[in-house]
């Protein structure tokens, strides 16, 4: 090149190869390369935040671990809708945003639930765009899935990234989504399991949200109604009862509270109404704005025929937890069933067991059928509950239900396994009692009671068994059955006597008298009997055996001619006892004794048991404490398995009693220690008296 010399060499040659096309030199060059987008997406942190501790703990352990990663951190949170996925999310996710310089992006995957999932294909183009500040501006780059995500990683490379997807619907909608910094975290938000997305990321970190305590409850109730103090602590229980723990409901329920107060209003009338399942729906509802039911409107609107059908006919299950059995039962399809706790609308309750939540199950019950459709659990529990008590007893009972004499003999392994079962539906069967006489199925209600009898005779829950009683008796009067009646009579009268609080006596002499003098109108020998007998315990606790004894011969009288050898071996043991508390102890046990090979005929170990309990008693008595020992050891080893843990715990006292006559200390306080925990179990005061010999 030519020009003026400046006293530098220049040497304008290009060497090293050959070049096609324009060729720039230059001694410095300055290339401007503009800043990348950094989007800042996510919702505002929720303002009122309680509980959820243990998450947010687990969620910023996981976090930690981040740089040591070969791919972004998914996180899983999953819970009923309402339960406060999305607060939790977003309040982790502000304490952490620091942490990610690479932006924060946030979708709803799932605006209409499962009807209408968010396609990820216009999520990516979104979240492009974010990124490059160019929404269809005529920038070149893919438009089909594969191809734009791979863009979209490229985008998210340089720096860690957060992303929020809110109610995702299937783990498809994920997949695409994942940024291209392994140190990127996927918050994840879903009321369903998305087990795909489990196996497409085996280090994904899953958390579940359940339903907040009291205690965190009534934090967020106040907060939200903006008083440390708006309800009184009856009705403050009552509301926190209603939402049970569904923080969404907590919420509509502390804004109402606060409007209510702020108008001068009565705030517990609020609290009136979520305590009636009638209005507690409607309760839980801001006006033109968000309700309980409008949540789950959608959920149900989201379901299948087959679950959407199943889901209502659940609502009608007197309450909201029941035996998996169960489900499947009414299910019909077990798919239908599977969907339901996929979902999240059924949840596990333990071995066997499932639940919904109370919310969920009241607005199953408004959108299901009629009340009729739900004598598919009368059903259920009046077959169960004749099935438990044809295995502890074959006494006799009216009604077509007890007309066939066979024990089932595939439902139950044994007595123990039955009374076990229908303790986990305890308050089921309860309410099925109620549901019978509610629908108008009296005869359904009253055989309930009778079939419930063993078990609560074993377990000794009196509170539920009266109320029972009184249920039955009042569905027999109201079904026209005379001797059901009197068999109710009778039953009540039995449970109010095995009680045996203040007053007891009295009402059951009554019932016992009642159900006599109907059975007698009706010349039913067997309920006669029947009430002789529990007139004749009563006077023998009363201390009048003499009167007792003479009840009893009339029982006896009253089954002339009548095949009832469970009946004569109860009479023949009763009578025994009237005989030791009348200080004939040598009658009262050749008596005994013969009770108990009647029962063993039967057989009935209970009963036999307790012969042999209540001969040792009559032994210690006449001052032969060595003719107790060898039959308390037989009827220690007869009610083992007999699901009858009061009458276990007395033989044990006995037996302790008897060994401690004999020298035998430790082994006494050895059946004095299983008899306190026996009697602890079933809430007798009894449980005292054990202890206080382990400590003489």
């Amino acid at each position: 090149m030519g020009g003026e010399s400046t006293g530098e060499s220049v040497d304008n040659t290009i060497n090293g190869g050959t070049f096609h096309g324009t060729v720039v030199q230059a001694r410095d060059v300055h290339y401007h390369r503009p800043a990348p987008r950094v989007p800042r997406l996510l919702g505002p942190a929720p303002e009122v935040f309680v509980d959820r501790t243990p998450v947010l703990a687990e969620l910023t352990r996981a976090s930690e671990t981040r740089a040591e990663r070969d791919a972004p951190l998914v996180v899983l949170v999953t819970g009923l809708p309402g339960m406060g996925k999305t607060a939790t999310a977003l309040r982790w996710l502000h304490q952490r945003r620091a942490d990610f310089p690479g932006g924060h992006l946030q979708e709803d995957m799932g605006p209409r639930g499962p009807l209408g999932p968010r396609d990820p294909l216009a999520v990516l183009e979104r979240f492009v765009g974010e990124l490059t500040g160019s929404w269809g501006s005529g920038e070149k780059r893919p438009t089909d899935l594969e191809g734009l995500a791979a863009h979209y990683r490229s985008l998210t490379a340089d720096a860690p990234a957060l992303v929020l997807l809110d109610n995702v619907v299937t783990a498809a909608q994920v997949r695409p989504l994942l940024p291209g910094h392994p140190a990127s975290v996927v918050v994840v938000t879903s009321r369903f399991p998305l087990t795909g997305l489990r196996a497409s990321f085996p280090r994904l970190v899953g958390v579940s949200l359940d339903a907040l305590d009291d205690a965190h409850g009534a934090d967020l109730f106040h907060a939200v109604a903006g008083r440390p103090v708006a309800l009184d602590r009856p009705a403050l229980q009552d509301v926190l009862l209603a939402c049970a723990g569904l923080p969404l409901a907590v919420r509509i329920a502390g804004a109402r509270v606060g409007e209510l107060l702020d108008t001068g209003e009565d705030p517990r009338a609020l609290a009136r109404e979520l305590n009636d399942r009638r209005t507690r729906l409607e309760a839980l509802a801001v006006p033109d704005d968000l309700s309980v039911a409008q949540v789950f409107d959608a959920v149900h609107a989201s379901l299948a025929e087959g679950p959407a059908r199943l889901y209502r006919a659940l609502g009608l299950h007197p309450t909201p937890e029941f035996s998996r059995d169960l489900a499947r039962h009414v299910a019909g399809d077990e798919a239908d069933l599977r969907t339901l706790v996929r979902e999240r609308l059924l949840e596990p309750a333990g071995e066997g067991r499932l639940r919904m939540h109370g919310l969920v199950h009241d607005h199953a019950r408004a959108v299901a059928g009629p009340a009729g459709e739900a004598d598919v659990y009368v059903d259920w529990y009046l077959e169960r509950a004749a099935a438990v008590e044809r295995l502890v007893s074959d006494r006799w009972r009216h009604g077509p239900l007890f007309a066939s004499s066979e024990r089932p003999a595939d439902v139950f392994r044994g007595p123990d396994e039955a009374l076990d079962a229908l303790e986990a539906d305890r308050a089921n069967v309860v309410a099925a009692v109620g549901l019978a006489h509610a629908t108008r199925r009296y005869a359904a209600a009253w055989q309930l009671c009778e079939a419930l009898r063993g078990f609560f005779f074993r377990r000794k829950y009196h509170t539920d068994w009266t109320a029972v009683c009184e249920l039955g008796l009042d569905a027999a009067r109201k079904g026209d059955d005379p001797l059901a009646v009197a068999r109710m009579h009778f039953e009540l009268a039995f449970a109010l006597a095995d009680r045996d609080a203040a007053g007891d006596a009295a009402a059951a002499r009554e019932h016992y008298e009642h159900a006599l003098r109907v059975a007698g109108d009706l010349g039913h020998a067997r309920t006669v009997s029947s009430a002789l007998e529990g007139l004749g315990l009563l006077d023998l606790r009363a201390g009048d055996p003499g009167a007792a004894a003479d009840r009893f011969a009339r029982a006896v009288e009253a089954l002339e001619g009548i095949d009832h050898p469970r009946g004569r071996a109860l009479l023949t043991f009763h009578l025994g006892r009237a005989r030791a508390a009348d200080h004939r102890h040598e009658e009262a046990g050749v008596l005994l004794l013969r009770a108990r090979s009647l029962f063993g005929a039967l057989p009935d170990r209970f009963n036999e048991a307790k012969s042999l309990w209540h001969y040792a008693r009559a032994r210690l008595r006449a001052d032969r404490p060595d003719e107790a020992r060898s039959p308390l050891d037989e009827a220690v080893a007869l009610i083992r398995g007999c699901g009858a843990p009061k009458e276990e715990a007395d033989i044990l006292m006995l037996r302790g009693d008897v060994l401690a006559l004999a020298g035998e200390r430790a082994a006494a306080e050895a059946d004095w220690r299983s008899a306190a925990g026996l009697y602890e179990r079933v809430g007798s005061p009894l449980a005292e008296e054990a202890v206080g010999r382990l400590g003489g």
